[in-house]
């Protein structure tokens, strides 16, 4: 599934992945993490950054981070991604054509922050999606989004 949230009454601030990952129910330490593109949000990480989902779920524990720009590409655990392009948003404009496929290939799906303005899952599982739905039920389907 690809969704976007923006101009969402159910969102205080958008781009905030402590609330998009409870909004996905707790799939954080499901996955191991590559974020890449990174402006705004915390202190103390290199971007790009490789790190399990137990690290990152204690990150986000910290604080309710916001980010500007950033890629969240989902990874089995224990993957070593191959990168030979990181994945983007900034200026990112084939987010914004048809049906958008995450940017890594070892990735199983995406969270794109879009300039602090909008939050996209790129190729989101539907059990994962249905649970997005049902946070924020004014989401969108980027994909007929990016049709019209």
């Amino acid at each position: 599934m690809n969704l976007i949230i923006e101009e969402s009454k159910y969102v205080n601030f958008y781009t905030d992945m402590t609330q998009v990952m409870c909004w996905l129910g707790d799939v954080c330490s499901e996955y191991d993490w590559l974020i890449t593109d990174i402006d705004g949000g915390w202190v103390g990480i290199e971007d790009p950054c490789l790190i399990t989902g137990e690290e990152l779920k204690l990150k986000l524990a910290e604080s309710d981070w916001q980010f500007i720009w950033a890629v969240f590409s989902a990874l089995p655990k224990g993957a070593n991604p191959k990168v030979t392009h990181e994945p983007y948003a900034d200026g990112n404009a084939n987010l914004w054509k048809g049906t958008p496929t995450p940017q890594l290939k070892e990735a199983l799906f995406e969270i794109v922050c879009w300039d602090s303005s909008a939050t996209l899952f790129i190729g989101l599982p539907q059990p994962l999606g249905k649970r997005l739905v049902e946070a924020v039920p004014d989401i969108k389907n980027l994909n007929e989004m990016n049709q019209g």
